[in-house]
């Protein structure tokens, strides 16, 4: 026990934050993996954000079995929210390095010891990206690393889809850390502050990631740490009325906080593009004009009536309305119950 004990003196202490959302059996599953971890100075808190699926019940029982804090949020505060309580009681109780992991991922038992030894080898760097897989083919890469690229107004994704084997094994810097594993030192926070809870999902990531790097902490990849995820758990799918809704949103508040005054226009430029059809005349059938005409405008109706229906076009709609009203935090609930009805379609 006393050489245990000198051995965790020895090593920076590492909260471990997971969030959960009526997602028990992912969040279980989760833990499971990382009672594997070998690294010893750890602890982990789960946070649950208003879960009304019985969540809270199982994981009181799970923490007195483990050990693991839970700690219960009123309401669903969204992955900046949610993830903010737990990055701060984390902070407040001594934590040297965070991670924040997704509760529909599970973990590679050295994943702790390669990211400590990660920031070991990197001391400029405050923010560290293990490789991330997909769940259902455990060799296939889903994020590595990612760039702004002003040219097409996205950032990149290199690798993506491909396997391990075929990448470089080399760390390399990263522009942003994929929130589903984000592992940083405690001065980061200290010194930017926590997740900007306006964004409540996706682009939060990206946006404290640019922040850090302002402040001038790097960003670092780290191939040789590795999580598995199933990747569209908090949308129901990577393509869902929800995933577009605050895509589009915060798409534009990203830009707006990070990008140039023309990269920010662009992303504006591109959200309204798509809010009107482009209207089409075919002439390749040598037709008469005045059949070009009708045809183009019968086309043109029939388009503005799909995107009118089109759940994806009222999702991005709504999104650069909101963001144009400066209405941020959780989606309309009208978006929840467009998703659920097009999940639903999708299952039938």
């Amino acid at each position: 026990m006393e050489a245990c004990s000198r051995v965790m003196a020895n090593l920076p202490l590492v909260w471990i934050v997971v969030l959960n959302w009526n997602g028990l059996a992912d969040t279980l599953a989760c833990i499971e993996s990382l009672r594997l971890l070998r690294y010893a100075n750890r602890r982990i808190v789960v946070v649950d954000n208003g879960s009304t699926d019985g969540s809270v019940d199982v994981l009181r029982h799970t923490a007195r079995q483990s050990n693991l804090e839970i700690l219960e949020a009123d309401t669903n505060l969204g992955y900046a929210g949610g993830n903010n309580v737990g990055i701060r009681y984390a902070i407040d109780q001594g934590a040297e390095f965070v991670l924040v992991l997704n509760n529909d991922t599970t973990v590679d038992p050295a994943l702790l010891d390669e990211l400590i030894a990660a920031a070991e080898r990197h001391p400029a760097a405050g923010c560290f990206a293990p490789w991330i897989f997909y769940m259902d083919e455990p060799d296939r890469v889903w994020f590595t690393r990612s760039e702004w690229a002003p040219e097409i107004s996205a950032f990149t994704a290199p690798g993506k889809g491909m396997l391990a084997s075929e990448l470089s094994p080399s760390p390399a810097s990263t522009d942003y850390v994929c929130g589903a594993a984000l592992f940083f030192r405690n001065a980061v926070a200290q010194q930017i502050g926590l997740l900007d809870e306006r964004f409540f999902l996706v682009y939060e990531d990206s946006d404290w990631c640019f922040r850090a790097r302002e402040a001038g902490f790097e960003c670092i990849s780290v191939p040789t740490a590795r999580v598995w995820h199933k990747i569209g758990s908090s949308f129901g799918s990577e393509a869902s009325p929800l995933r577009t809704y605050f895509s589009a949103r915060n798409k534009l508040l990203w830009a707006e906080k990070n990008a140039s005054r023309a990269d920010w226009w662009k992303v504006v430029s591109s959200a309204l593009r798509r809010l009107v059809p482009m209207p089409r005349l075919d002439h390749s059938a040598g037709s008469p004009l005045h059949k070009v005409l009708l045809w183009g405008g019968s086309g043109y109706c029939r388009e503005w009536l799909r995107r009118a229906r089109d759940p994806q076009e009222i999702a991005h709609r709504r999104g650069v309305v909101d963001y144009a009203l400066r209405r941020f935090g959780d989606c309309p609930p009208t978006i929840r119950a467009m998703t659920q009805a097009w999940i639903t379609a999708r299952e039938t």
